[in-house]
């Protein structure tokens, strides 16, 4: 089942960041797989998952410097606490949580874990809003 969230991801990202043709390029890079995550399990499942990635950003940042798995590791002790299963939507949203973050090492100024939060904010805002309004 897909959801179409365009319009509230898109709506909350723009209000964050303005207009998309001035948005950084690592932005715009970025935002695809958040809709990813965000279309592959609808506005729950994406607030438990990116929860989970926001925590795991927040672990990575924590342990800089210091001996660690890194974040793929950090998120699946997350995500294994939850039961997460390998379902072909899960399994999207996992790579593309992988890419999201592999493009925020290449491009350290993409305030990944801002756009994370940015996602949370739409799709809890769609959980909220009575379907056909």
């Amino acid at each position: 089942m897909t959801h179409d969230m365009e319009h509230s991801l898109y709506g909350h990202l723009r209000e964050r960041f303005g207009d998309e043709a001035g948005w950084p390029e690592a932005t715009t890079l970025i935002v695809p797989y958040l809709r990813i995550v965000v279309d592959a399990l609808g506005p729950e499942d994406a607030v438990t998952f990116l929860t989970a990635v926001r925590g795991a950003l927040d672990e990575e940042t924590a342990r800089a410097g210091t001996i660690h798995l890194g974040f793929g590791a950090h998120l699946w002790s997350r995500l294994d606490a939850l039961a997460w299963d390998g379902s072909p939507a899960r399994a999207s949203a996992w790579e593309a949580a992988l890419a999201m973050h592999r493009l925020a090492t290449l491009i350290p100024s993409a305030g990944l874990a801002e756009l994370v939060d940015v996602g949370l904010r739409s799709c809890r805002t769609s959980l909220r809003v009575p379907a056909g309004r």
